[in-house]
């Protein structure tokens, strides 16, 4: 046993610095942007999906035409909710 030198398996597989991996990028509330990082699969050594480990990331928006049609309904009956409750 004595001699052997002990080498990691991990040797030839050299994983990537956290300092490189990138940051999430999203406005926080103070309206800077969030630096914590994505979720890392340490298995791949690549993000999972490359959202924020803290709130998801960025929102990518509506990405179908029902669901831009929902949005734009939702901000229609919100700017009437506002009129009617401003005009009073």
């Amino acid at each position: 046993m004595f001699g052997l030198i002990n080498i990691s398996l991990m040797a030839n597989d050299p994983r990537l610095p956290r300092k490189e991996r990138g940051t999430c990028n999203a406005t926080t509330r103070r309206g800077t942007p969030c630096q914590a990082p994505p979720v890392w699969d340490k298995n791949k050594d690549k993000p999972v999906n490359g959202r924020c480990k803290l709130h998801g990331g960025k929102s990518t928006g509506p990405k179908t035409e029902a669901g831009r049609e929902a949005i734009r309904e939702s901000n229609r009956r919100r700017a009437k909710e506002r009129q009617a409750s401003s005009g009073e």
